[in-house]
């Protein structure tokens, strides 16, 4: 008898240090394992921060509350680690810049001040302001790098107000905002190249400025604007009026417009537009209800990726 306990005894230990090490193992895996996007284990996100194409490449990448998610056409990848409420995301040629905030568990400082990732998000560099402003209000040139943010909250470093760096965050300098006159935002746009033009969208139109933000000018007479793009030529924009959803490719030289065939008028208002920096005619909307859809040849045909926050196969 004495000998059959001991003989469980043993049995009892061998499965505890099996299971310590299994667990530990585990813990070990998770903690080297390399980033990287690949199969998704959360196909819903509840909040959008941003869409775009980083580091040049074709496939469309976009910031949740939950780190990141990317689109080719192999279908939804996530990635597997620094899951970080990346907001103001804003893609660049050579990666992205955002503000936000660090992951649960995380040694980051919070807020995440600016910050850049060359590296699709497996790192990132502290530029300016960590630990101390998030900006909800950030734009960059997809190729000069300028960066553009609106400043909320007001330190003895940054006032209050739009300020601009043309060096990565640097030195910075304040822009006077001259003939914008909306009271609501609802995002800014930095040209891809010109790091001197810079755009706001408002209830009140569209306002560009071509002197770093010094001088505003209204180019659009379209009430309620709820997101602005610009590209090389121009740029688009989404509306909503009377219940009604509208999308708009416009030209800065000729004040030229064309409406943008949607999906669906009655949808949701468009907050976030992307434009494949390599065919202008690629189009990427989300909606306030955490849509999203894609269209390669400027609205002719729309595919729809996610519906209401949930990716879709």
């Amino acid at each position: 008898m004495e000998l059959k306990e001991k003989n469980i005894r043993g049995k009892m230990k061998y499965i505890v240090g099996l299971l310590t090490f299994t667990v530990m193992l585990s813990a070990c895996n998770k903690e080297t394992e390399s980033y990287m996007f690949g199969e998704v284990k959360n196909d819903t996100f509840q909040h959008l921060h941003g869409l775009g194409y980083i580091n040049g490449g074709p496939n469309l990448i976009i910031s949740t509350h939950d780190g990141l998610y990317e689109y080719s056409k192999e279908g939804w990848k996530e990635a597997n680690k620094e899951k970080h409420d990346y907001m103001g995301f804003q893609a660049v040629q050579d990666g992205f810049f955002s503000s936000g905030h660090p992951e649960p568990g995380s040694n980051y400082k919070n807020p995440l001040g600016l910050i850049k990732s060359v590296d699709r998000g497996a790192s990132f560099e502290k530029l300016a302001f960590y630990g101390e402003i998030d900006f909800h209000y950030l734009a960059a040139g997809y190729d000069s790098n300028a960066i553009y943010v609106i400043n909320e909250m007001p330190t003895n470093i940054m006032s209050r107000g739009l300020h601009y760096t043309v060096d990565e965050g640097a030195t910075w300098e304040i822009a006077a905002m001259n003939g914008f006159d909306s009271e609501f935002i609802s995002n800014i746009a930095a040209h891809p190249s010109l790091e001197n033009v810079v755009a706001i969208g408002s209830k009140d139109g569209i306002f560009l400025s071509s002197d770093y933000g010094e001088n505003f000018e209204r180019i659009s007479t379209d009430k309620m604007n709820l997101y602005t793009i610009l590209t090389d030529r121009g740029g688009y924009y989404s509306s909503y009026e009377n219940e009604k959803t509208t999308l708009t490719w416009f030209t800065t030289d000729n004040n030229q417009t064309t409406s943008i065939q949607i999906p669906d008028q009655a949808m949701n208002p468009i907050v976030f537009i992307a434009v494949n920096p390599e065919n202008e005619k690629e189009l990427v909307i989300a909606t306030h209800s955490n849509d999203i859809y894609v269209t390669k040849d400027q609205g002719n045909t729309w595919d729809k990726l996610a519906k209401e926050g949930l990716l879709l196969k």
